[in-house]
């Protein structure tokens, strides 16, 4: 039976199951994290498989029915090839990898200090007296989607994570699937910038 790895450290706890939000494109510049085992060997590490190919679960049917799914691995196997890494075909490999996509909606109130309606004023100075009288919509409201990319490196024997890279950023709108993939090779690219760690 293959138990779940465990985090890394408590700072981690509080942030959504692994995840790797590549299939998106950002409106902003992602942000970027990163958490290593600092005792850990990385220079043992040649060959990984996926963690949806070893442990079935709700979530890994889920995504390997996803189209993006199939991307994510394309990506992610081309950026692990740079870094001299290869992708076993057999049960046995040194590290697993697995990823999560998530977003969540952000609603921004602008208060402008007025509800709406009709709103006036009258004043009197040296020169005059004057009225002014206008009219408000009320408070703006913009709505938009944050997005969180985790991806973890499992060690085989332990099972438990070694390294963790995490990107957030703000989503665009509108997103074909040439925007979709040029924003999972940027992010994976970027993200992966500390993988293996400089020990």
């Amino acid at each position: 039976m293959v138990v779940y790895p465990r985090l890394l450290s408590s700072s981690l706890k509080g942030l959504l199951a692994m995840a790797l939000v590549v299939s998106v494109g950002c409106s902003t510049a992602p942000s970027y994290e990163y958490d290593y085992d600092a005792a850990f060997d990385f220079d043992g590490l040649k060959t990984y498989r996926w963690y949806d190919d070893i442990v079935d679960s709700r979530m890994a049917d889920y995504r390997k029915r996803n189209p993006s799914d199939k991307r994510v691995r394309e990506v992610v196997g081309r950026e692990m090839e740079q870094r001299g890494f290869s992708e076993s075909t057999h049960t046995q490999a040194d590290f697993w990898l697995n990823y999560r996509v998530s977003k969540q909606k952000q609603r921004v109130e602008n208060i402008t200090g007025y509800g709406e309606g009709f709103h006036g004023g009258a004043a009197a100075g040296t020169y005059g007296r004057g009225v002014s009288l206008g009219y408000s919509t009320g408070p703006s409201v913009r709505e938009y989607e944050d997005g969180t990319a985790v991806l973890d490196v499992i060690d085989a024997k332990t099972q438990r994570i070694v390294w963790r890279g995490i990107a957030e950023g703000r989503l665009k709108n509108e997103r074909d699937m040439n925007d979709k993939y040029k924003a999972t090779v940027k992010v994976t690219r970027e993200l992966l910038a500390e993988f293996p760690p400089r020990q």
